[in-house]
């Protein structure tokens, strides 16, 4: 389009001096839009394509996150569960397990989930690598195309000065009647005053703009999705790390309570082993320990008919109990095997409470509200005595506390009113006990109960 510089313009086209100052300001503002110009750079070939690989780029990303958004939400999922299961053993152990093989079940299980939710986490933080990485690509993509419109704008803002200073006035006139240079460019393919060149080149930038609006908009969205992945992520590792402290802390619980009751065990194994290689010593001590009960349970029930009757002590108990400590049970009710147990109906050896083993110092609890009748030393025992606590919840259920430490907390003396869950003493191994633990025993008129019946 360039023209010879003796070009002269007929009278008739020509434009005063001042409109032609116009002219030139508008087209500097055009010129503008880029840092220099490239007047001699060659018109770059259209991609018919661009706006295509755009738009799939856009779809390919949306299902990248929206495949990791379901791998988060199961993540979540996941740990919800997860949580639930770590509460419900955190509360078996902190409480009363009947069996060590059901805890090292469920730790067993926790310690699995756990395991598949750091893998699927670890899928997430491949994918959140992966998201990062095509930011990054497309990205670079945008620039790029952001680079290659602002030269064609330069190369086709030359061309306009270039039009102008060889006095196409006319043409130009007509450009900057238009809103907007875009326009311009659409409404100049209609005049033949422009080369097929810079048609095309018009063309492209019409391209060019679409296709960066696209590449933009797939910019936009994996910004979003990357910062929102990262603190997601960032809060699901938060969270795994918290669930394995937490599983740490029960496997440490745990050991805990195996080392106690394996210790329990093995004395109780020793005494058993010794009592049966003397048989006079064994029926000693299985005559003890009934009379013991026996006559201290004697006792206390005259006591508390007597504090009934005065009205020191209801009637009625409508309530039910609490374990009044946590660990593990190493003896139920009932019929056993342990030899120093005294004869109970059809039963040789009978235990008439349970046995809840745990660290020795536990504190123990009252199961219910109520009045202590007794706390002291059983009087009846043969050396050495046992120290336990009874508690009258009503003039026909008492409850009994024993092997305790062989002192009182305060408020805890015969005739004290307690609630339910006041401290009553710790766990300890006096009397005739084989290891720390609570021998815990519900009486009803005269008669040992199962305390499960009461739970």
């Amino acid at each position: 389009m360039t023209a010879s510089n003796d070009r002269r313009i007929p009278s008739r086209t020509r434009q005063p001096k001042s409109r032609r100052l116009r002219f030139l300001q508008i087209l500097l503002g055009v010129i503008v839009l880029a840092p220099a110009f490239l007047t001699a750079a060659p018109v770059p070939s259209v991609k018919a394509d661009g706006l295509s690989d755009a738009l799939a780029e856009q779809q390919r990303l949306s299902q990248l996150i929206a495949r990791q958004k379901a791998q988060l939400a199961k993540l979540s999922s996941q740990q919800l569960s997860l949580a639930k299961q770590i509460s419900t053993t955190q509360q078996n152990l902190s409480g009363v397990l009947a069996s060590l093989d059901e805890a090292q079940a469920q730790v067993a299980s926790i310690a699995a989930e756990l395991t598949s939710a750091r893998a699927r986490y670890g899928s997430l933080a491949g994918q959140e690598s992966l998201l990062t990485v095509q930011l990054a690509e497309v990205t670079a993509e945008r620039d790029a195309k952001q680079s290659e419109l602002d030269r064609r704008r330069q190369i086709l803002a030359s061309r306009l000065v270039e039009a102008y200073v060889t006095d196409q006035t006319p043409t130009l006139q007509q450009m900057l009647t238009a809103h907007s240079l875009t326009e311009a460019l659409s409404d100049v393919s209609y005049y033949g005053d422009m080369a097929e060149a810079d048609k095309a080149l018009a063309t492209q930038i019409q391209q060019d703009e679409k296709e960066l609006a696209a590449l933009q908009k797939t910019v936009s969205m994996a910004e979003d999705a990357a910062h929102q992945m990262t603190a997601q992520a960032a809060v699901e590792k938060t969270t795994l790390d918290t669930q394995a402290q937490q599983l740490a802390a029960s496997e440490t619980q745990l050991e805990d309570l195996k080392t106690t009751y394996e210790k329990q065990l093995a004395s109780l194994q020793d005494s058993q082993g010794k009592l049966n290689q003397n048989k006079t010593a064994l029926d000693a001590a299985i005559t003890s320990n009934g009379k013991a009960l026996d006559q201290l349970g004697t006792k206390i029930d005259s006591y508390i008919r007597q504090q009934g009757g005065q009205g020191r002590i209801p009637s009625q108990y409508n309530g039910t109990f609490k374990w009044p400590m946590s660990g593990i049970i190493t003896q139920e009710f009932g019929c056993t095997g342990v030899s120093s147990e005294p004869r109970v109906g059809n039963c040789a050896h009978f235990h008439q409470g349970i046995d809840i083993a745990a660290a020795c110092g536990t504190p123990v609890y009252a199961a219910g509200p109520g009045v202590v009748v007794f706390a002291a030393y059983n009087p009846y025992d043969a050396p050495p005595r046992a120290w336990l606590v009874i508690i009258a919840h009503s003039t026909s259920i008492v409850t009994w506390y024993a092997h305790m430490q062989g002192r009182a907390p305060a408020g805890i003396y015969v005739g004290a009113h307690v609630a339910a869950g006041q401290l009553v003493g710790l766990e300890a191994s006096t009397g005739h006990s084989t290891g720390c633990h609570l021998h815990w025993a519900v009486r009803v008129n005269g008669v040992f109960t199962n305390p499960r019946l009461f739970l």
